[in-house]
């Protein structure tokens, strides 16, 4: 927070500079960097202003693919936020249930401009020497460009289509629905995709097809081609992300699609809010209020794409949403996967001064977290109780949130002090209504004391051995370096890492390596087996009820939230 105040402090005091002197705020003024392709727009009061404004000059240019009275509803309009410390506010604490919250500029605001991957960026045509007119025209362009490179061995994803002027308004999926490796799916897509609607290909959920390793302080791999995902800037701001119940960056996906492009009308697996970031183009997002509305319109429209020509009953499905938003290029914007919801890509550059919106390609990324509000920590309990019992995405959901519970109260109970009200009580609230989640939280709790305990018998004996050693001249236990080796042996895709510089000593890597293989039986639901190996005093269980904590909201909601 002392990072994040500290920028805060810096962006006025530059506005205020800017303003003595005529000029604008490098931060917040509108911008428009031709290199990158990301462009930024006004942040502050007048963002709802300029929003309306951006809506009508953009979407004009696009033909209106969505009805314009629907787009100009100020009952449907996004919620704005200004700056980095009321986003992160928002992203922890706030309710954004039934709403769409949108951070103008906010990647610039956040250093997360210059974020895509080297290859993705250099096949789209915005590596920093290309010129515009070496820009991709389409997702297809962008296969074509990075086949040659080995990059479609080297990620996974989803490759979709759509055959114009069909009256269906479904989508095909190339090479099967599942998120495989790219280069066999593009090779399908060259099969199957006609050549008149191969400009509507649209790239989805793009991740590493094999985890690589990163240096971020949360973790040694990950398969996001981001160079840093959001979680991890959040991180290194200094705001401390282990506070989230939930934040799932380690796989995240990349889009990129051209205009028109879309994502048909679906409710996530996972019930999480999304974290989009827009790096080029625009993107139209509708959504339903989470209940009733939900479940009527799945039922109506589910997997239907909102592109034109729309049939009657897809405008009036979109009068009936309670949020319709277009999220600009270099924003980020925040909505509850629970809410069902359709996106389509509008392929046009914001508006200059000098010159109308320009033809370009959508480019976004997505990361999913759940906060600690309770209206989101509910629709959590309700999905984690209603999930039938061969839902394996659920299960490993909700140890995740468990195990992410236990580190929480870990932590408190004397390890790294005191964390604020809000999140113990968020944390008590959930286990007190879950005794699934409270029984993994409880099994994570012994499997922590039990690695502190051996960890610090393992130390004392390296201690010992080093100490006798000196004495007796023998040579000295090995460098750290050489012992990451035996510190990741055995360890999964998610934990394992490299003997990296700051390896773990003997007694690290070896107690880790022995806790690993417990979290793997853990999670093949032999919990005997860990209540046998775990044999130290159970922690103390948060069974009490905590009273449900909401958080003052920072602008009235809507009667619809």
């Amino acid at each position: 927070y002392a990072h994040m105040l500290a920028h805060t402090l810096l962006q006025a005091l530059l506005g205020a500079m800017g303003a003595f002197r005529g000029e604008a705020c490098p931060l917040t003024a509108s911008h428009h960097d031709e290199k990158a392709g990301v462009e930024c727009e006004a942040t502050g009061p007048s963002a709802a202003a300029a929003y309306q404004e951006q809506v009508k000059q953009v979407l004009e240019a696009a033909s209106w693919p969505w009805p314009e009275h629907v787009m100009l509803d100020p009952s449907k309009q996004p919620r704005f936020v200004s700056s980095v410390e009321e986003f992160w506010s928002e992203l922890q604490l706030g309710c954004h249930m039934n709403e769409v919250i949108i951070f103008p500029g906010g990647l610039h605001a956040m250093g997360q401009q210059d974020v895509m991957d080297p290859q993705i960026r250099a096949a789209l045509g915005f590596a920093p020497e290309a010129c515009e007119a070496s820009r991709a025209a389409s997702a297809y362009e962008v296969l074509e460009r990075l086949a040659p490179t080995g990059a479609l061995e080297r990620m996974k994803g989803k490759i979709m289509y759509r055959v114009p002027g069909s009256a269906e308004h479904k989508g095909h999926s190339a090479g099967g629905t599942g998120n495989n490796i790219l280069g066999p799916k593009f090779e399908a897509l060259k099969e199957e995709c006609p050549e008149e609607a191969r400009s509507s290909a649209y790239l989805a959920e793009i991740r590493l097809f094999k985890p690589e390793v990163c240096v971020d302080g949360l973790r040694k791999k990950r398969k996001s081609t981001l160079s840093r995902t959001m979680r991890e800037r959040c991180h290194t701001l200094g705001v401390d992300v282990r506070k989230m119940l939930f934040w799932d960056d380690y796989s995240e996906g990349t889009f990129i699609g051209g205009n028109l492009s879309a994502y048909d009308l679906h409710v996530d697996c996972i019930p999480s809010s999304n974290l989009g970031s827009v790096f080029s183009g625009h993107k139209l997002l509708a959504i339903w209020a989470h209940g009733p509305d939900t479940a009527s319109i799945m039922k109506e429209h589910s997997r239907e794409l909102f592109v034109p020509p729309l049939s009657g009953p897809q405008s009036a499905a979109l009068e009936r949403a309670c949020c319709v938003t277009l999220a600009s290029p270099g924003s980020i914007y925040v909505f509850s996967g629970t809410n069902a919801h359709t996106v389509c890509n509008v392929g046009f550059s914001s508006a200059l001064p000098a010159s109308p919106p320009r033809p370009c390609l959508c480019v976004s990324s997505y990361e999913a977290f759940v906060g600690l509000h309770t209206r989101h920590v509910d629709a959590l309990l309700v999905a984690v109780e209603e999930a039938s019992e061969d839902d394996q995405d659920i299960h490993e959901f909700t140890e995740e949130v468990a195990e992410a519970a236990a580190g929480i109260i870990d932590r408190v109970k004397g390890k790294e002090g005191h964390l604020d009200r809000a999140t113990l009580a968020s944390v008590n609230y959930v286990l007190a209504r879950s005794a699934r989640m409270q029984d993994i939280c409880d099994k994570e709790l012994l499997r922590l004391a039990q690695y502190d305990r051996e960890l610090t018998e393992r130390r004392e004996k390296e201690a010992d051995a080093a100490s006798g050693a000196a004495a007796g001249g023998a040579p000295p236990p090995p460098a750290a370096a050489d012992r990451g080796a035996d510190a990741v042996a055995g360890g999964d895709d998610e934990d394992a890492g490299g003997g990296d510089a700051d390896a773990e000593s003997d007694a690290d890597g070896k107690v880790r390596k022995h806790h690993r293989k417990l979290r793997k039986i853990s999670k093949r639901e032999h919990a005997s087996s860990i209540d046998s190996a775990l044999r130290v005093s159970p922690g103390v269980r948060t069974t009490t009820p905590a009273p449900a904590w909401h958080p003052a909201s920072p602008q009235t909601h809507r009667k619809s939230s």
